[in-house]
């Protein structure tokens, strides 16, 4: 029989909000366990630091450039998901919280349920008769036009929250299969995004004087100028007091404490009914976010609190346990992987995204570019110019591309882990920047929104026994 494979995946996580990252404050005793009994990949880069982008680049294994997706906006066309051979293979597949991937026309598992909020939280606002004063909620201010909850406690009890009801429509669907069925279950959380809203106790979880984050920054000097036209001013942390965003911390990282227990009522219940060591288990979010480092909130840049994500895959027998590896990926590359792990066809565009040799040996795969892009459209401006980031080993160049190629961004990691020094134009880096710019340029205009898409797997053998790459 196949394996089952379960995906849990968070919304606007950062690394730092997981144990198995070295945070110190984090309580993820679940994820943290996963991590180590699989492979984590240290520098896994989201293909867009914005929701439907990402997701859809997810679903796909097609970056932005080629899905032709770069904001949050729904489009009429969708190409073929990822998911579909395992539909075809047998599998019973189902996406359970938020789905967010801007598709209207078809779906990516056969059977979806969006859980996204609560009817006692919203993005802006409680729901009445909850009084903000009475639930410590940190909101960004109506100046900045998105007032943002960042913080508050849940005003109900944790049943109610999303997360809770988004596990529970899993556990349930988990049961109604036949035990024959291999299943492909997601568990999507729209959690820590905001509103950022843990119940009780986990909204003072975590002490604020333990989340060693510096109190406030400016832009980092390097800083586009895309960013600092369109991105600081709705989203810049000079709006929130120091104390206010100690707070927005602390229910931070309470809320992915809060997370990591629903996935552990998931895989509780997995445990029960089917054997979880003969589970591929694969966690990831889709972008990080900004708590007042580099001077801003939310998401929408190329810095590495939002680019850099969480990405680990769990499988006793066939994937290394406690292996870390370091080498820059794409987390676009998690559908190809599971592909390859479960022995199904990979597309041939999309073979080179699969991971499956680098988790059994436990291994990094040979250096190559990876990149990222979206436009700010989802602000409502520029929708148009594409802004761009490739990282190859340590060297991390952005760009805007529209309507030519400006704004160029080169900073060493290593060198300059907080991205405050712009090399670019140094003469003692002008080939690196040459051959960086290139590849992004290349990346973000060379296939452009025509490009063929990554076929849909050809169906092949079904038998499990034959199907097996050994």
């Amino acid at each position: 029989m196949p394996p089952n494979i379960l995906w849990l995946m968070t919304d606007e996580q950062r690394c730092d909000s997981l144990g198995c990252y070295g945070s110190p404050w984090a309580r993820t005793p679940v994820l943290d366990r996963l991590a180590a009994g699989g492979v984590l990949f240290e520098n896994a880069v989201t293909p867009a630091p914005v929701c439907v982008p990402a997701r859809r680049s997810i679903l796909t294994g097609q970056a932005p450039p080629e899905t032709g997706v770069w904001y949050n906006h729904d489009t009429p066309q969708c190409p073929a998901f990822l998911t579909r051979p395992f539909r075809d293979a047998g599998y019973a597949t189902a996406s359970f919280g938020k789905q967010h991937y801007g598709c209207r026309t078809s779906r990516a598992f056969e059977h979806e349920e969006q859980i996204v909020l609560s009817s006692a939280v919203h993005y802006f606002h409680y729901a009445e008769p909850y009084r903000h004063e009475a639930y410590g909620v940190i909101r960004y201010p109506e100046s900045g036009r998105y007032p943002w909850i960042f913080g508050g406690r849940f005003p109900e009890s944790a049943d109610r929250t999303s997360e809770a009801r988004a596990a529970e429509r899993a556990i349930r669907w988990l049961r109604s299969l036949p035990a024959s069925t291999p299943f492909f279950l997601r568990v999507s959380f729209n959690g820590p995004h905001t509103p950022v809203a843990p119940p009780a106790p986990y909204d003072r979880l975590i002490r604020e004087e333990d989340i060693r984050l510096p109190e406030a920054e400016p832009l980092p000097p390097s800083a586009p100028n895309w960013l600092r036209e369109v991105i600081h001013p709705k989203a810049g942390a000079f709006r929130l007091t120091a104390a206010q965003m100690r707070a927005m911390r602390r229910y931070y990282y309470g809320e992915v404490a809060f997370l990591d227990s629903m996935f552990g009522r998931i895989l509780e219940e997995i445990g029960r009914i089917r054997a979880l060591d003969d589970t591929i288990i694969v966690f990831v979010s889709d972008h990080g976010t900004h708590l007042g480092d580099c001077g801003l909130v939310q998401k929408q840049t190329f810095y590495e609190p939002v680019v850099t994500v969480p990405f680990f895959i769990r499988f006793p027998g066939t994937v290394r346990a406690g292996a870390r590896i370091r080498t820059p990926v794409e987390t676009r590359s998690l559908l190809p992987t599971l592909l390859d792990l479960c022995g199904l066809d990979l597309p041939r565009q999309c073979a080179p995204l699969s991971h499956r040799t680098d988790l059994e040996n436990g291994e990094g795969p040979p250096l190559r570019p990876v990149f990222s892009a979206f436009t700010t459209g989802s602000f409502e401006e520029r929708h148009t110019d594409r802004l761009g980031m490739v990282r190859l080993g340590d060297w991390k160049l952005t760009l805007c591309a529209d309507p030519a190629p400006t704004d160029v961004t080169l900073v060493n990691l290593a060198a300059d882990p907080y991205e405050r020094t712009n090399l670019a134009g140094r003469s003692e880096v002008r080939e690196t920047e040459r051959e960086l710019r290139a590849l992004l340029l290349d990346h973000l205009t060379g296939q452009g929104e025509e490009a063929p898409v990554c076929p849909r797997p050809r169906r092949g053998d079904m038998e499990w026994a034959k199907k097996r790459k050994m």
